[in-house]
């Protein structure tokens, strides 16, 4: 008996290591396992780049081809990636269905002996949960699922949300107020609910909304929506990067959001706060001391020329007047990154924390330290510059000196993309164009306080900010990158014996005025072609959906993401490309009749 066993057995485990990955895994969608993978035309690594995704992002599998997966992209897209750097998952599908017969049995087991648990008709809709056989288990309430004959179900669409619960009201005391949280709908009720700590700015109250939305996330990564506010639980979709969302209560870190025309939830999520309206500004907020301490307010002082108070807590909001270098401005609110104060006519405006610095008022002594909101960003930048470089991610480094491999990561926090800024700075001052460098390390600004990666670009903007503010005229602006794991035969080329990093072009689409960045880019592309032959890769655009979107060019048409080489080239090759850019671009400033010393 056991001799024919055995050879059934090892035949069975030929016949599963034989199927193809993608039926043996089951897998449904691919979750990405680096910071940033391309994804192409066709299952070619020498096609062309349709888009980008962000570690974490989870996107559905259309079908996979020799080591490449073809997916769906969040805009409704498809490309290509390589398998090699994502992760199958299977997420099952959410299925609601309905009963095709007037009366249908509901059981406690998937068999037609056991209990039954109620009788449903063709009018309810019910959340399929799983399949056994011929059976179907639904979800008959939070807290019940029961099982019917598969034969007599039909798929159909998810059921209208169900009104939020109304808000309790909060108590009445004296200041300060305390409000007392109402759990997301469909929550079972708890004996406790901890007070939620707020994950958004202060501009919408916790608890329900009473069925209308209490505020809007901008999502600034990809993130999973949930059926319930369990991370175990089922995840019955994704939102993208860039995603705009109202939310109709929230608790314990979970947002109720509305999904497919019914409530679901998404955990902490990391948000674009620049982007998050904020109302105005509440009049029952203190006038000059601190409620019940009798203590004086915190002040910011104004560092630069002419800086401008906005109506809200973003950059995108309309400026509402200005303010000068030296003047002390009393603290109303905190929102995220910027200050809600007061200005000398008694009226509310927002102003950056990162081109302030906060004071103590006279008498009094800060707590926990020193202060240094807004401090350490561009030391020593003069205001004559005509070119401002950064990186906004500091650390790319290459794979022959990279001390930190782990995994896809090609990181460095010395030998970086940091030098090749550096370089370029040198080359431009040498050739008389005045030129500042930030050495800021974004990546251990974002440790610091906790932020994902996927921020970087919310935390380069302040420095980008910082160095306009200190020089309003300020107009090339380049973000330095190195770009993937891309092979040699794309990203290096050799020019009379001389060996470089063929150099790209990105252009954010989600920019307003991108076409005046892109013209720069053109012309400056022209001129690699004409000097350097090949050396350009040319010129991608990028919206929303494929990446940041914007990648601070909003703030001067002078401001270009350049890639230089990818994780395969050489420090000295990024070298030979700097000098290379330089050169071109000295030219086009002469011949652009754009004075400089």
């Amino acid at each position: 008996m056991l001799l024919r066993i055995y050879p059934i057995f090892l035949a069975i485990c030929f016949v599963f290591l034989m199927m193809p990955q993608s039926i043996a895994l089951a897998a449904t969608h691919v979750e990405v396992s680096v910071d940033q993978l391309n994804v192409r035309t066709t299952p070619d690594p020498t096609s062309q780049i349709v888009g980008t995704v962000t570690k974490a992002t989870r996107l559905p599998i259309l079908t996979q081809k020799n080591g490449w997966a073809q997916v769906k992209l969040a805009n409704g897209k498809t490309g290509w990636l390589v398998s090699k750097y994502v992760k199958m998952i299977d997420i099952p599908r959410t299925v609601y269905v309905k009963s095709t017969v007037d009366m249908l049995n509901v059981r406690a087991e998937p068999n037609a002996t056991s209990q039954i648990l109620q009788i449903i008709d063709k009018n309810g809709v019910f959340l399929q949960v799983k399949k056994q056989g011929e059976w179907a288990q639904i979800k008959l309430s939070n807290n019940a699922n029961g099982w019917v004959n598969a034969r007599y179900l039909a798929e159909t669409a998810a059921p209208a949300p169900t009104p939020a619960p109304a808000p309790t009201p909060a108590p009445v005391v004296t200041p300060p107020i305390t409000t007392v949280p109402v759990p997301a709908p469909d929550i079972p009720p708890a004996t406790s609910i901890p007070a939620p700590v707020p994950e958004v700015p202060p501009t919408a109250s916790t608890g329900s909304g009473g069925g209308q939305a209490i505020g809007t996330l901008v999502l600034t990564e990809g993130y999973e929506v949930y059926a319930q506010p369990d991370i175990l639980g089922a995840v019955i979709g994704q939102l993208g990067s860039g995603t705009v969302v109202d939310y109709y209560a929230w608790a314990s870190g979970w947002y109720t959001i509305s999904y497919n025309g019914t409530y679901a939830y998404i955990f902490k999520p990391d948000l674009d706060v620049s982007a998050v309206p904020a109302p105005a500004p509440t009049v029952e907020q203190p006038a000059a001391t601190i409620p019940g301490t009798g203590a004086a307010e915190p002040m910011i002082r104004v560092k630069n020329a002419d800086t401008n108070v906005r109506s809200g807590p973003g950059t995108n909001y309309p400026v509402v007047g200005n303010v000068q270098p030296g003047q002390t401005l009393p603290i109303v609110q905190t929102v995220g990154d910027w200050y809600l104060v007061r200005l000398a006519d008694s009226s509310t405006a927002y102003i950056a924390g990162w081109i302030v610095e906060r004071v103590q008022p006279a008498g009094s002594q800060p707590a926990g330290g020193t202060d240094t909101t807004g401090v350490g960003y561009n030391p020593g930048m003069v205001g004559n510059e005509t070119v401002y470089i950064y990186h906004t991610h500091n650390r790319e480094s290459w794979r022959n000196v990279a001390r930190n491999t782990q995994g896809t990561s090609v990181d460095d926090p010395e030998i970086n993309i940091t030098l090749v800024g550096k370089r370029l700075g040198e080359l431009l001052q040498g050739k008389g164009i005045p030129a500042a460098v930030s050495q800021d390390d974004f990546a251990q600004k974002l440790a610091e306080q906790k932020k994902s990666f996927a921020m970087s670009y919310t935390e380069s903007y302040k420095a980008v900010a910082a160095a306009t503010a200190v020089n309003p005229n300020l107009k090339y602006i380049f973000d330095i990158h190195r770009d993937s794991d891309e092979p040699r035969s794309q990203v290096a080329i050799t020019l009379n014996g001389k060996t470089y990093s063929r150099i790209l072009f990105v252009i954010g689409t989600a920019n307003p005025t991108y076409l005046e960045n892109k013209k720069l880019a053109e012309n400056l592309h022209a001129r690699l072609e004409a000097a350097y032959p090949g050396l350009s890769r040319g010129i991608i655009l990028k919206g929303k959906n494929e990446g940041n979107g914007v990648y601070n060019q909003n703030v001067s048409d002078g401001s270009l993401l350049l890639e230089f080489g990818g994780t395969n080239n050489t420090l000295e090759e990024c070298y030979n490309t700097a000098e290379a850019f330089a050169d071109v671009f000295t030219n086009y400033m002469l011949e652009s009749q754009i004075a400089f010393k």
